[in-house]
């Protein structure tokens, strides 16, 4: 037998070839992806961003606007009566108040008006059909009752709006007043027959004299 022949040649191992190392190979990441990574990331950030800038100005607005309503109530108060004046009573007594002449009565200066209170409100919650003198001339029409679709915030709006506008100068209602008139008289009582019978209720004479004029003829 040879030398060579006599060298075993080293044993094969199956099972040690059989195993596999699992290895990764380093590639750099494309420089397209990694743009779009960027722009993703700058998007989302931009967008927290812009979410957060609204709710801040809405806090903001949400605060100025309380402490507006709190700092000033009457404010907040003659707004809404000029808006649902605008809705409800401009038609006829004009944005001015200064009414139709011979046919709707003015409420600048008006003593149905800048009186007592009660006059007006009682006036819009049960509404009026009959003669009576405003500002030295007749009337003879019919005013519409609001008690069955205005609640007492909102008359107590009107009022105290056509009080204080147009140089009116009277002071304003609120809605504890007008619960207190509407419980006076029951709600399907109809309207005031004219002045005379507003005068029991409310001590403004019907008719103008020299002593008792208490407005302004025009």
């Amino acid at each position: 037998m040879s030398q060579s022949s006599q060298h075993e040649e080293p044993q094969r191992n199956p099972l040690r070839e059989s195993r596999f190392e699992p290895y990764e190979v380093n590639r750099p990441i494309p420089v397209f992806v990694l743009a779009v990574a960027f722009a993703l990331v700058a998007w989302g950030a931009w967008t927290l961003w812009s979410n957060s800038g609204d709710n801040v100005a809405d806090t903001a607005a949400v605060s100025v606007t309380g402490d507006q309503v709190a700092v000033d109530p009457d404010e907040a108060l003659l707004s809404a009566g000029a808006a649902l004046f605008e809705a409800n009573c401009a038609t006829c007594h004009q944005m001015n108040g200064s009414g139709v002449s011979n046919a709707i009565p003015p409420l600048v200066d008006s003593r149905y008006v800048t009186g007592p209170a009660d006059a007006p409100v009682q006036i819009l919650l049960h509404g009026i059909d009959g003669p009576m003198a405003v500002r030295g001339n007749p009337y003879n029409g019919r005013m519409a009752t609001f008690g069955d679709t205005l609640g007492d915030h909102e008359i107590a709006a009107v009022v105290s709006y056509i009080r204080g506008a147009w140089g009116n100068a009277a002071e304003p209602v609120d809605a504890s007043f007008v619960a207190e008139q509407r419980a006076r008289f029951d709600s399907d009582r109809g309207p005031w027959s004219g002045g005379a019978e507003l005068e029991t209720v409310t001590g403004i004479p019907a008719r103008l004299t020299s002593t008792t004029a208490m407005e302004a003829s025009p």
